[in-house]
């Protein structure tokens, strides 16, 4: 028989706090909820997300990779070592609850007040989610250009700013000088990226503009200000898993959802994960040519300054 999905979560007291429909009820919320939050998180969309069996990685890179030619048709050249230069990434836990109340099931109201309660877990789940990866790209961020001014000020050149990042992200990064970028700005920003100004003969926006010319996608965080991922500042990098990768724990171990009774009050129900984000080291250098410090990456630019 085919259920709608209010009838899918809508428990009956007779299956009791551990039958089949609370069991139904822990892993459709479970899933939408992690489903849903990587949705409409902006972190998740430029960076490569994962699901893991383990809580800790460690990735050893070749730091003194070569490769040489020309050469003689008899020449072999000397074994690179990759030696015990790494980086890894640990998991952390996290946790989301909250309680369906008897009161607000029996008056019927319950898939609205269930909808309305998990899509407050999912805001909080994705607001954590961009938090923890907005600050992890910003620490990795291996090179740094300033804004003429701030984005939207009279004196501001946003277009400038941004092709001078491009270049600096293409000189230094080991890319191939035509993959997409990602734009990530503080979302009071938006206005200076949407208004329409004469490139050439075509009249359009300046977000519009670098999407056609420069394969620029932006994004917007509200995750910005003192004591905040961005601060007063954006990012400009290569989206995917070559960059940096986000990791949720799906392996043995522990229980993600929990579904208990609490004697006259409703059904207490507890999310748990594990998560975790990595930067990826490519043997990158500095501007100055010294070798690139742990933890940054090329691939990702700091454009500081862009709002006061």
């Amino acid at each position: 028989m085919t259920q709608t999905l209010e009838q899918i979560l809508n428990v009956e007291a007779a299956a009791g706090p551990f039958g089949p429909g609370d069991q139904v009820l822990e892993q459709t919320l479970r899933d939408f909820i992690q489903l849903q939050s990587n949705t409409i998180a902006v972190g998740t969309q430029v960076v490569g997300v994962r699901s893991v069996p383990w809580m800790d990685f460690k990735w050893y890179t070749g730091a003194t990779g070569s490769f040489s030619f020309p050469l003689d048709d008899n020449a072999v050249v000397d074994p690179t070592k990759i030696g015990t230069d790494n980086y890894s990434v640990q998991l952390q836990k996290g946790q989301g609850r909250c309680t369906f109340l008897d009161s607000v099931r029996l008056r019927g109201e319950t898939f609205e007040n269930i909808d309305r309660q998990q899509l407050g877990i999912i805001q909080a789940r994705a607001d954590t989610i961009d938090n923890h990866i907005l600050t992890k790209l910003m620490a990795g961020a291996g090179l740094t250009q300033a804004a003429t001014a701030t984005f939207g000020a009279a004196a501001a050149d946003e277009e400038a700013d941004l092709l001078a990042a491009m270049d600096l992200l293409f000189a230094n990064a080991k890319v191939s000088g035509d993959e997409p970028l990602a734009l990530i700005l503080p979302a009071d920003k938006r206005s200076a990226m949407m208004n329409t100004q004469l490139f050439g003969n075509v009249v359009e926006s300046l977000s519009d503009h670098l999407g056609r010319i420069a394969r620029l996608r932006i994004y917007y965080s509200r995750d910005y200000g003192s004591s905040s991922a961005l601060g007063n500042d954006a990012l400009l990098l290569i989206p995917g898993a070559q960059t940096a990768e986000f990791f949720t724990y799906n392996g043995p171990g522990f229980q993600e959802t929990e579904l208990t009774r609490l004697p006259g009050v409703g059904f207490d129900w507890l999310l748990s994960g594990f998560m975790g984000t990595v930067i990826h080291e490519h043997q990158d250098l500095k501007v100055d040519g010294t070798a690139q410090d742990a933890g940054k990456s090329n691939r990702i630019v700091k454009i500081t300054g862009v709002r006061a």
